[in-house]
């Protein structure tokens, strides 16, 4: 059944929308993947936060142009899936290309990065850039080196000095050594 003129112009709206609210945007071919497979991709990428929805290519142009999207959306001649996070630039590509090891049928076509138009190879490249959260544990593993080294090397010098019997907050007392009593013979 055809959309009405009024059912067409809310779903403009809304995509347009979605388009000015995302940070990042994938286009995915799924031509002859299986519905199981189709709802193991959304329900993947809904755990992480991405939106997926199918839309016709004329839609989706249209929807580009009045977001103020700079750069033209390929000729596909296919539906695509639009895989759109409002969170992290790089979810939708990361989870789309592990998602596309399992499912063959799942490929990515281009995306949205900053409201332009950006490449498969771009795509494909920020899939393989670690989430935030990983990036961000990076950092303080880097910030947190420096300063556990330094613990360390204050406690190996602690342990040094109490062996050679010297602390840093003086000498360490001992207790004297036991006078051994003469053996009746």
């Amino acid at each position: 059944m055809a959309k009405k003129k009024p059912q067409k112009e809310k779903d403009l709206a809304e995509l347009v929308l979605k388009l000015k609210a995302a940070k990042s945007v994938v286009l995915t071919d799924y031509r002859g993947t299986t519905v199981k497979d189709i709802d193991k991709f959304r329900k993947t990428l809904s755990k992480e936060g991405v939106f997926s929805k199918v839309y016709k290519l004329s839609l989706l142009k249209k929807a580009a142009k009045e977001a103020g999207v700079t750069g033209e959306i390929a000729d596909h001649k296919t539906p695509v899936i639009l895989s759109i996070s409002n969170d992290d630039e790089t979810t939708p590509a990361r989870v789309i290309q592990n998602l596309s090891k399992d499912i063959k049928t799942i490929g990515v076509l281009e995306g949205l990065l900053n409201n332009e138009i950006v490449s498969k190879a771009q795509v494909e490249a920020m899939g393989s850039l670690p989430s935030k959260d990983q990036l961000r544990a990076q950092f303080m593993s880097v910030l947190n080196g420096p300063m556990a080294a330094f613990a360390r090397a204050i406690n190996a010098l602690a342990e040094k000095s109490r062996e050679a019997g010297s602390g840093f907050a003086g000498k360490e007392t001992s207790a004297p050594a036991p006078v051994a009593e003469p053996v009746a013979a």
